[in-house]
């Protein structure tokens, strides 16, 4: 079972307001008990990396936050909102709305352009075409492949597809904003233009950004440091 330690406690404020509340979560996959009795809060505005080995359950973690994967017992609180609460659709709907997710296993669509991949989610929100093209261009230039959204996604590095699943997260502005592994594929030069993004983004923008990783600079750069004690039997 793994277990959740801190290795550098956040200063408390309480007078700020959370963006995400985990009350007494514990989840197992049949006799695998991967959590039991998390209760933490994040702060809105605070960059908190989540570090432990392979296989401890910080992806599993990431999932339930985004309501992707539902806890076998307690509840996530994420930007007021239950999201252990919502059947699929709702919570869906909820992501496009209020979350960023930029997951280990890209789900890009390899048929579409950089360009039309980042744009996607705008359309689920029935954005109009004009602040669509507004939108996904700001992304793509802050993550530095604007040059890039012609490209079909299919013909890309690895590298690349990471910085338009990157750019896709970011294209609605959401307050929170989750990242799996967002180093691992991305060679040294990238991983920077990653870690100088979330630095600026999280200080100016107030974004509250959760972070899995094996990535000490990612841990570093962190204001709050939560680390998987133990991985999963």
């Amino acid at each position: 079972m793994a277990q959740l330690a801190e290795t550098r406690p956040a200063q408390p404020v309480s007078s700020e307001r959370f963006s995400v509340e985990v009350k007494h979560v514990s989840k197992s996959y049949g006799e695998s008990e991967v959590y039991t009795d998390l209760h933490f809060q994040l702060l809105r505005g605070t960059f908190v990396a989540l570090a432990g080995p392979i296989g401890s359950g910080k992806t599993t973690l990431i999932n339930m936050f985004a309501g992707i994967e539902r806890p076998t017992s307690g509840s996530i609180i994420v930007m007021g909102q239950d999201v252990t609460s919502l059947d699929d659709d709702e919570a869906a709907a909820f992501r496009a709305r209020n979350i960023g997710l930029v997951p280990q296993s890209q789900t890009l669509i390899p048929e579409l352009t950089a360009y039309e991949n980042v744009e996607l989610p705008l359309h689920f929100l029935k954005v109009d075409r004009d602040a669509r093209r507004k939108k996904a261009e700001a992304a793509m230039v802050k993550v530095g492949i604007r040059e890039d959204a012609k490209k079909v996604v299919g013909t890309m590095s690895v590298g690349e597809r990471q910085m338009v699943s990157f750019a896709r997260a970011l294209v609605n502005d959401p307050p929170v904003l989750l990242l799996d592994e967002p180093t691992e594929a991305l060679d040294p030069l990238m991983s920077e233009v990653i870690l100088g993004i979330l630095r600026g983004d999280n200080m100016t923008e107030g974004r509250t950004i959760f972070v899995t990783t094996h990535d000490r600079r990612v841990s570093d750069l962190a204001r709050r440091t939560l680390r998987v004690a133990k991985k999963i039997p």
